[in-house]
């Protein structure tokens, strides 16, 4: 009887509202504003995020500026260590300071993390290292995340969600490709692999793929 039980996403949403009220608490003295906290496939290839504009409001003709930002953690990475669900919480908090604070944290459509958000980052619990395509972004707890982590006691979250199994013919390569500046966001294409300098950031452009 056990295995029909229904399964509901409440007790993981609810756990992370409250592991989002004690780190607010903690790193924050309680002055973000709380999020809408979603839990739902991942369409970024990415742990979660934080909406860069004001997604959920209580009313229909809300203005653009009035609302919540919503933090967001995709549902195929909760089987993950705990410590690295919390460390990816904790991540899109840093963002949502950002927003808060207006410290542009990012580049290129929101992927690329700069040193300003390293910095604040590192105040707030977490180690950042270089990813050479996505900047200042992977993320661990440092000591002061992993005494946060302690705090809230041995728990993990038992439901998450499968990865879609991969289906049908490879897509086929592109005829070109695509090379981004990590700084200014510049766009150059080429049919083979190229090294270039940005002349106005003096940074080598990367491959977007």
């Amino acid at each position: 009887m056990d295995d029909e039980m229904t399964q509901s996403l409440n007790p993981v949403i609810d756990k992370l509202e409250d592991i989002f009220d004690k780190a607010n608490a903690y790193f924050y003295h309680g002055n973000l504003k709380r999020p809408v906290i979603t839990v739902s496939p991942d369409t970024a290839n990415a742990y979660g995020w934080c909406t860069a504009w004001k997604a959920w409001a209580d009313k229909e003709d809300a203005k653009i500026d009035e609302g919540y930002y919503e933090i967001n953690i995709c549902s195929e990475y909760l089987s993950r260590p705990i410590e690295q669900v919390i460390g990816t919480l904790l991540h899109e908090m840093v963002h949502l300071y950002n927003l808060q604070e207006g410290i542009q944290d990012t580049s290129r459509g929101g992927k690329y993390h700069n040193k300003k958000f390293k910095a604040v980052a590192e105040a707030h619990g977490l180690t950042i290292e270089k990813d050479e395509k996505y900047g200042w972004t992977k993320t661990s707890l440092n000591e002061d995340g992993k005494k946060f982590l302690q705090s809230l006691g041995d728990f993990k979250f038992d439901l998450f969600r499968k990865k879609i199994p991969k289906i049908g013919k490879a897509a086929s390569k592109q005829s070109s490709r695509k090379y981004v500046c990590p700084v200014c966001g510049a766009i150059i294409r080429a049919t083979k692999e190229v090294h270039v300098i940005c002349a106005d950031c003096n940074e080598e452009f990367e491959e977007d793929v």
